[in-house]
């Protein structure tokens, strides 16, 4: 019998070798500290994500298209010279209406003379996002980091609103936004609030449908602000140092609030004392952990006492393009103000919005024009004319089991448990290399790893031509080691590498040989290369 089981266990092990590469990619999960502690919260509570979805699928055609644009409009040509290619090869032409083609025509105009009166110059693209919004119609954002404005190094995106033409995109509409537009907006709003002005803006006045649409009432702000105030908290995090730092979030029931994971696990890692406040200076004391969920971005709090109003949450698949959503929140633990944008598209649970969002306002609660709740902002995108938030839809079966439950009946898991625990620090740590020259030589031309990750590499390991490395972030309670990776898939990208999955805590690249994985495991960075 023993016999057996040892041929069994034999197979079984020759098994998994010959399939190691027939696995679903973006189903790779590394375990980390994170997922291992809310392990340990209470399973009733657990949110169900079916059809939620991170996974990014571009249009490669249209990529292309863009490159060839973005290529053009910051090259060395004459003004007259890219204007008339422009017009030629890249221009929506309208075969039913002259005056869109001649409005098409104008914006190009603006745009180019823009990038030539602001002398930009960039050395390459990080990002280039493609947001479809209509059968017909679809946004391209074009990230260029470290680019040259008037001789300046300013952050630029380059934005192209695109019209089918005999089922190819052209462009209908450019814009671009540097750096120092986003910043001057978030200034202006942090100073209406130290003012005690509740009623904000918006950042880009666009309509994707009409300029009717633009406008939004002051009643309409002040209506929605005033029935939601006191469902929307700042979160704020305190060091011994002095230095703050904030997030917002949402009442999902009077007592219990709602924040994205990455803005708690920010306040764990760079923190020493967490506190919650309303938009009437109240401050409140977190009692414990409910439930969360990495993929989902959510972490549910409870506070020490039954406060504050729940919100009501609408249904986002309702939204319609062009359609205003709004946030209530505080910038810098301020007074509240409400800010609005605008809905693009939403797919398998993700929504797209232009809507410009800075770090403070991460967590908050997205409403629509009836004051429900439809998604909460999370971090994906920020300083940009995009954001991105996550349905609701995924919260209201939670919500209906919060709701029917006495509010000392509803469990946590003490706040304490997970302080203790990323608080911890690791010593003594030794390096393990069983790699082989030979190979290593092979690896290191992936993206040119080992010059462009400086980090210190704990561990490496290959096992079954799977490449593991691990690097410690040392300054990982100031940083975050997904942030320390942007020159190794600046220049994956520039290899031809292509990102295939996107999440808070992992990403993906692959061509046609290797698929690089990237995983944030809080202080350490975990790179994994495998071929295809």
């Amino acid at each position: 019998m023993k016999k057996i089981v040892f041929i069994l266990l034999v197979c079984l092990f020759c098994n998994k070798i010959v399939y190691a590469f027939d696995i679903d990619i973006s189903e790779v999960s590394l375990s980390s500290k994170s997922d291992s502690l809310i392990n340990l919260l209470d399973k009733s509570y657990n949110i169900e994500l079916d059809g939620f979805d991170k996974v990014i699928i571009d249009d490669e055609n249209i990529k292309s298209f863009i490159k060839n644009v973005t290529l053009l409009s910051l090259s060395d040509k004459t003004f007259d010279d890219k204007f008339s290619e422009f017009s030629k090869s890249y221009l929506y032409a309208s075969s039913t209406n002259g005056f869109d083609t001649l409005t098409g025509s104008l914006f190009i105009r603006m745009f180019l003379e823009e990038l030539d009166n602001k002398n930009i110059e960039a050395n390459y693209i990080r990002d280039i996002k493609i947001v479809k919004f209509s059968e017909d119609d679809a946004i391209s954002f074009v990230y260029l980091p470290n680019s040259k404005v008037n001789n300046e190094t300013k952050e630029v995106v380059l934005i192209y609103w695109l019209k089918k033409e005999n089922n190819d995109y052209k462009v209908y509409y450019p814009w671009l936004t540097i750096d120092d537009d986003l910043e001057n907006y978030f200034k202006q709003v942090t100073l209406q609030e130290d003012k005690g002005e509740v009623i904000g803006g918006t950042f880009n006045k666009i309509s994707l449908t009409g300029e009717d649409s633009v406008k939004v009432s002051e009643e309409l702000l002040r209506n929605i602000y005033d029935n939601n105030k006191l469902s929307n908290v700042q979160i704020t995090g305190m060091s011994e140092s002095g230095s703050n730092i904030y997030g917002s979030g949402f009442v999902i029931r009077e007592g219990i609030i709602v924040t994205t994971w990455s803005n708690f696990l920010k306040f764990l890692t760079e923190s020493n004392y967490i506190y919650v406040n309303d938009c009437e200076g109240n401050t409140y004391e977190i009692d414990g952990i409910v439930t969360a969920d990495t993929n989902y971005d959510v972490v549910v709090l409870k506070l020490k006492n039954e406060v504050l109003e729940k919100v009501t949450l609408g249904n986002p698949n309702e939204l319609k393009v062009d359609d205003k959503l709004f946030t209530i929140n505080s910038k810098e633990n301020s007074t509240f103000s409400i800010n609005y944008g605008t809905f693009i598209s939403i797919n398998n649970g993700r929504i797209k919005n232009l809507f410009a969002l800075s770090s403070g306002d991460v967590g908050s609660a997205l409403y629509n024009s009836n004051g429900e709740v439809i998604g909460f902002n999370v971090g994906d995108v920020l300083y940009s004319d995009l954001s991105y938030a996550n349905s609701i839809s995924y919260l209201k079966k939670l919500q209906d089991i919060l709701v029917n439950q006495d509010f000392s009946n509803i469990g946590t898991t003490d706040i304490e448990i997970f302080k203790e625990s990323y608080y911890n620090k690791y010593d003594g740590e030794n390096e393990y290399n069983n790699i082989n020259q030979k190979d290593m030589n092979e690896y290191k031309k992936v993206g040119n790893i080992f010059d462009k990750i400086t980090l210190p590499l704990i561990k490496a390991s290959l096992v079954d031509d799977i490449l593991s490395l691990r690097y410690k972030n040392e300054i990982g309670n100031m940083l975050d080691s997904m942030y320390l990776v942007s020159g190794y898939t600046e220049e994956l990208e520039k290899e031809g590498y292509k990102l295939t999955y996107q999440n808070n805590n992992k990403m993906i690249y692959q061509n046609n040989k290797y698929r690089v994985i990237i995983k944030n495991n809080l202080n350490y960075l975990i790179i994994l290369i495998m071929e295809n």
